[in-house]
């Protein structure tokens, strides 16, 4: 069939359509909407009830003084536990609306995964969402039983900062099996390499966002601390296994390729996937994006395989690997 003839030109590319889109929607929800961060907030968590997952999920709500969050489970099965840490550039995101990816995850392993909520900025800002996460890995890790964290863009950041931290503090994370950094926004630095290069064309966001995000979490507190840029901190003795995955052509590729490089120069054992070209944050909905399927199928995998679980007991009708 011949290319349609009456749109522009250069929007028979897709990569230049998408591009085009990104740019106006990024120009709509800054110059024209002035969205807030909470109501940007409120409007996903809208959004997210339209996709709770597929049938066959228990969500458990927890509200406790060492986490708070929720539990999700395939069909009453668990086999081990992930603990996830979302992402939402320290403003957004909640159990909630990962809900639908986690209940993916929980299919493809048959493990429990614990969706830890934090407290998100601008209204508390740094230390707050790291002292949550903190507080949530110490409890798990305190349960004495085998479990991996993962952490996507933000969350990719407090879930490896915590794990520092815990390694830091002299506790036991022997039952810690691995960490799975989805995407990861590891450095908050204007002079970060993904900041300098700004490849937004195929972002949701750019460098004016990163910016904005940070610098409202941060509030005056130094981008250089290791806490809070956890991909300029060296892996200390103990940490464990890591599987990092991004997309090729998303605006953090840069800074996460130079983290991987650390990462292995330090002696950690890297498992790396990349997509060539998807919009930051695809896991989450792996009912509308391949991409997605597959990333939930090898993040699934690799889960199961830290766990020491049985590859051919994965259950049945796990995500979709296409």
């Amino acid at each position: 069939m011949p290319k349609s003839t009456w749109l522009p030109r250069e929007w028979a590319d897709k990569g230049a359509w998408l591009e085009a889109v990104h740019h106006a929607a990024r120009r709509l929800r800054r110059d024209v909407a002035h969205a807030t961060p909470v109501q940007i907030r409120h409007a996903i968590e809208a959004a997210s009830l339209l996709n709770p997952g597929p049938w066959g999920a228990e969500f458990t709500l927890h509200h406790g003084e060492s986490w708070r969050g929720a539990v999700v489970t395939w069909k009453g099965r668990w086999d081990g536990t992930v603990l996830w840490i979302h992402g939402g550039a320290f403003a957004f995101g909640s159990p909630r609306v990962y809900r639908a990816a986690a209940v993916h995850l929980a299919r493809a392993t048959g493990c429990r995964v614990v969706l830890v909520a934090y407290r998100l900025a601008p209204e508390c800002t740094f230390p707050a969402a790291h002292d949550d996460v903190d507080r949530a890995l110490s409890h798990w890790l305190s349960k004495g039983e085998p479990l991996v964290v993962v952490g996507d863009s933000a969350g990719g950041n407090l879930a490896a900062s915590a794990v520092q931290t815990a390694l830091k503090q002299g506790q036991d994370a022997s039952l810690l099996r691995g960490l799975a950094l989805l995407s990861p926004w590891g450095d908050l630095r204007k002079s970060a390499r993904s900041m300098v290069a700004n490849r937004a064309a195929h972002s949701p966001f750019d460098r004016q966002d990163t910016l904005d995000y940070s610098q409202a979490y941060l509030a005056g507190h130094p981008a250089d601390d290791p806490r809070v840029s956890p991909a300029l901190d060296t892996p200390v003795e103990g940490w464990p296994r890591v599987y990092l995955e991004w997309a090729e052509d998303e605006f953090l590729a840069p800074d996460i390729a130079t983290w991987r490089a650390k990462l292995a120069a330090s002696g950690t054992q890297v498992q790396v996937r990349t997509e060539p070209s998807a919009v930051h944050g695809w896991q989450l909905v792996p009912d509308l994006l391949p991409e997605a399927r597959r990333s939930i199928a090898s993040l699934g995998c690799w889960v199961r395989e830290r766990l020491g679980l049985n590859a051919a007991e994965a259950p049945v009708g796990h995500a979709d690997a296409s």
